[in-house]
């Protein structure tokens, strides 16, 4: 049966129902009504509202540079004028979450009272605070939206004790890291890992309401009053589908090239969790996809990874001489460029990974850091090589012009202000942050500051952050070089690059998206619990976080759309309410109310942006499915083996979405193929030491063969045509032809091998291909009796894990978890070719079509797909797995 284990505690799920709500508005009122005027006080259409309603008025932000701002008057549900008054949530109804994120939102209960209550902004920015005495941040968890929470105060760090912690204080943290308050949980235990034990703990008895703006404005004890120990360390779990807006990333590579999202308003921040493997040293942020991109100068390589940390795609590998400065990305022109000190040369490539060239790559020096232009297509670079200076360039090297060559010694940081049409630039040598045009002109510095070591800048409205190495917080100065600041806490180490983000502001052109970020192709849904392949609760994964789904108003409208998700179909699915499957206490709740027509195709087109996170349920109310199981009509899929979590997995190709193949005994699935004309799954487990098979629904599991204890039988593949099984055994060193019914065993070959693992067959030819990753790595191949047995390359290989035969082409692809290589060669070994090298990969299993290559990676957490020529990377369903090894791909008719 499908497993899953339920081992957290989350308190606090339910969003509590406001029942305080005035409920004396029985009074109709009159209001202003108008949309996107420039001016409120000019509105002078008056509407009557309904009994349950109140007078609003909203501000918006237009997309243009210069932030001009308009009003919409009229009337508003009075709990939804509640929710924008109090902070908390809404319960029984929804609020479009991007219209509260603006910089005005007032609700009146007076007639005629909406005109006058927001008033023109002006072309002045807005003033952030510079710090508070209270800060928190998250450690700890998996993702960007949870963690253990850590308070600072009085200039050090401590805990939170879990006495009487719940949602409403979970609401309060949330909110201070700039996430949604809705959907908050807390979590008591030391769900998250433990403090050390020297860490304070500063709070204990925390009483919220949810609404507070501070955690240190709910009742406590006092500070550092508490009968607690670290095993009682308060965590939360934020709602993952929150504003990604207001933020300021922030890179530390004295904490090892750590990313971290710090709230621009409340300086709160929370580390962006990504695979150990990589090591940031530089990044940038393209607000239209909501991806980061970065150079890892361990590995050599420009990568891009989504804002919640998941899904790491690798756009290039660079070469062994690559010593990776600065990036900057052009989202309009969808480009993005690099300093190479190494080989002293800027480069640029397609956010997609294709396109690559160099630059300029001559007289550099040492560049450094970058600056855009898109719509003039101009690059600026910083040189601190031994003529410092600072240079443009057309985007193809065209056009190259010093700008400034004296009074410099490291210029580490520039910056474009699209709003003034200016460089910034700091200088650790000079100790200097300046100012200049374009074409280099009118030169002024801003601020001096002999103790500083100055690394990187950013321009926010009418201030500069930027950051100093020898200051453990971030900095920020007036651009008239008044008003220097530490802004929020210390606790950084070497903060090497800083951006910020704030929606509708930056880059002329640029198309942000909503404040709150709901990507189809993002998002998921699998089946767990209880219940066989086609049936169980569903889950729904959005941003790096599972959640359920409430069951109010859950019918088969909403199961026709995520059965068909998971390659089910819609067909007589079926909605299964009341946590009939099981539940799991350790996630939040993301929807409640899902209104489908049955005709979508995803399950988040049946839902508002702001809806995510809202709900008045408890997973008591967790919804499932059970869908119609039609092999006949199943979409195509890949089938992969889990043996960290001991699962097989049916993944549709389409969407991503997953269910388990329920089995009664499996401990480590490695090799794993399938059969189309009986709809058998066929795998091995080198725990239990077997051969097996099984329907695809899970049912009908059969041992085909009992190894002896010594034996790994790490690949297998079948010949459907003349149903036949191989597979490899690399504990006894044997490749094993057998029947599909598990007789007829023989040998095809038992001598000269060492490790072998990968096996695929050319089966019009009778041919067996196979690795082995032994003491003398090697790809051979012999007929299906062992006779002619060639060996076809025996150099350039370390670990080969994955080995296919695609029978369209004619050729032999394989990926090698050593050498971090995909290649392609013809089947006696000519024309080998390198397709795909990520240095962080550890490939182990590989399939194709006729259009795709597919991979699994350890480090990746999931299956990878490529084209054929190796661009294109892009994962296939959540980094969500364990360890996934062999996998199969089907297509119907195909």
């Amino acid at each position: 049966m499908k497993s899953r284990i339920f081992v957290l505690t989350i308190i606090g799920f339910l969003i509590p129902y406001c029942a305080a709500l005035e409920r004396d508005k029985k009074a109709v009122q009159s209001c202003y009504e108008c949309s996107n005027i420039a001016d409120p006080s000019q509105c002078t259409r008056v509407v009557t509202c309904r009994a349950n309603e109140v007078c609003y008025t909203e501000a918006h932000s237009t997309s243009s540079i210069f932030q001009s701002t308009v009003y919409s008057l009229g009337c508003r549900a009075s709990t939804l004028c509640d929710a924008i008054s109090h902070g908390g949530g809404v319960v029984g109804r929804k609020r479009n979450v991007r219209q509260l994120n603006t910089h005005c939102n007032s609700c009146c209960r007076t007639n005629n009272c909406n005109r006058n209550l927001c008033g023109a902004t002006g072309h002045t920015g807005p003033t952030v605070s510079t710090s508070s005495s209270t800060y928190v941040r998250l450690l700890g968890g998996s993702h960007a939206y949870e963690g253990r929470v850590e308070v600072f105060h009085g200039g050090i760090w401590g805990s939170i004790c879990d006495d009487n912690w719940g949602g409403h204080e979970a609401q309060v943290v949330c909110g201070m890291l700039g996430y949604s308050r809705s959907g908050s949980g807390g979590a008591q235990g030391g769900l998250f890992g433990a403090a050390p034990t020297y860490a304070k703990i500063f709070m204990d008895e925390v009483n919220c309401t949810g609404t507070e703006a501070s955690i240190d404005l709910c009742h406590f004890n006092g500070w550092g009053v508490h009968d607690c120990g670290h095993d009682e360390d308060a965590g939360v779990i934020c709602n993952s589908a929150s504003t990604e807006d207001n933020i300021i990333f922030l890179l530390d590579t004295g904490l090892g090239g750590v990313i971290f999202r710090m709230d621009l308003n409340t300086q709160s921040y929370v580390p962006i969790p990504m695979n150990s493997l990589y090591t940031p040293t530089a990044f940038d942020y393209d607000p239209t996809d909501g991806r980061i991109y970065f150079v890892d100068y361990r590995l050599r390589q420009l990568m891009s990874v989504h804002f919640s940390g998941t899904d790491v795609r690798e756009l290039k590998q660079l070469d062994a001489n690559a010593d990776l400065e600065k990036i900057q990305v052009d989202p309009i022109n969808r480009k993005l460029f690099y300093a190479d000190t190494g080989n002293n040369l800027i480069g640029s490539i397609n956010l997609d990974g294709t396109g690559y060239r160099v630059v300029v790559n001559q007289s550099l020096d040492e560049p450094r850091d970058l600056a855009l232009v898109p719509a003039t297509q101009t690059i600026y670079w910083t040189d601190w090589g031994t003529s410092p200076k600072i240079e443009k360039a057309s985007y193809d090297g065209s056009n190259r012009q010093t700008l400034a060559s004296t009074g410099l010694k490291w210029p580490n940081g520039l910056a474009y202000d699209y709003e003034e049409n200016r460089l910034y630039f700091v200088d650790a040598g000079t100790h200097k942050i300046e100012a200049m045009q374009p074409d280099g002109s009118s030169r002024s510095v801003i601020l001096t500051d002999s103790s500083a070591h100055f690394f990187a800048v950013s321009p926010y409205h009418q201030y500069l952050y930027y950051t100093d190495w020898n200051q453990h917080t971030v900095m920020r100065v007036n651009k008239d070089g008044s008003g220097k600041t530490n802004i929020g806490p210390t606790g950084f180490r070497q903060l090497a690059d800083i951006r910020v983000h704030k929606y509708g502001y930056g880059m002329p052109g640029v198309v942000t998206p909503s404040p709150i970020v709901v990507d189809e192709s993002h998002i998921f849904v699998r089946l767990v619990g209880r219940g066989d392949h086609n049936e169980g609760l569903v889950e729904v994964y959005i941003n790096g976080e599972w959640g359920t789904i409430c069951d109010d108003m859950w019918d088969d409208r909403e199961a026709k759309v995520v059965c068909e998700m998971l390659g089910f179909g819609k067909t007589n699915a079926k909605a299964v309410s009341r946590a009939y499957y099981g539940t799991d206490n350790s996630i939040i709740i993301f929807l409640d109310d899902v209104n489908c027509t049955g005709e979508e195709s995803h399950i988040a087109q049946c839902t508002k942006i702001g809806d995510w996170g809202l709900h008045n349920c408890d997973h008591r109310e967790d919804a499932g499915v059970n869908c119609t199981f039609d092999v006949t009509t199943i979409r195509d899929f890949v089938l992969v083996a889990d043996s960290y979590i001991q699962e097989i997995y049916r993944m549709d190709l389409e969407t991503g979405s997953y269910s388990a193949i329920p089995q009664y005994s499996v401990n480590t699935p490695i090799g794993i193929d399938y059969d189309p004309l009986t709809h058998t799954v066929f795998y091995s487990d080198v725990g239990l030491h077997l051969i097996k098979s099984t329907d695809l629904d899970g049912n009908n599991e059969k041992i085909l063969k009992r190894l002896n204890s010594v034996a790994i039988p790490d690949g297998l593949v079948i010949d459907v045509q003349n149903r036949l099984i191989f597979y490899s055994d690399t504990g006894n060193d044997v490749i094993v032809k057998m029947n599909m019914d598990g007789t007829g065993v023989v040998n095809v070959t038992n001598t000269n091998l060492d490790e072998p693992r990968a096996v695929t067959l050319d089966v019009a030819n009778q041919v067996i291909y196979w690795t082995d990753w032994g003491a003398h790595p090697k790809i051979e191949k012999s007929n299906y009796d062992g006779s002619n047995r060639q060996t076809l390359i025996d150099s350039g290989l370390k670990f080969p894990n994955g080995l296919v035969y695609d029978g369209t082409t004619n050729k032999l692809y394989l990926c090698d978890a050593g050498t971090n290589k995909i290649e392609v060669m013809d089947t006696n070994g000519q024309n080998r070719q390198l397709i795909f090298q990520d240095a962080g990969a550890h490939f182990f299993g590989i399939d194709v079509d006729s259009q795709y290559i597919y991979v699994s990676d350890w480090t990746k957490d999931g299956v990878i797909r490529l084209n054929k020529d190796g661009s294109g990377e892009t994962p296939v369903g959540p980094p969500s797995f364990g360890k996934l090894n062999g996998i199969s791909l089907y297509h119907q008719g195909g």
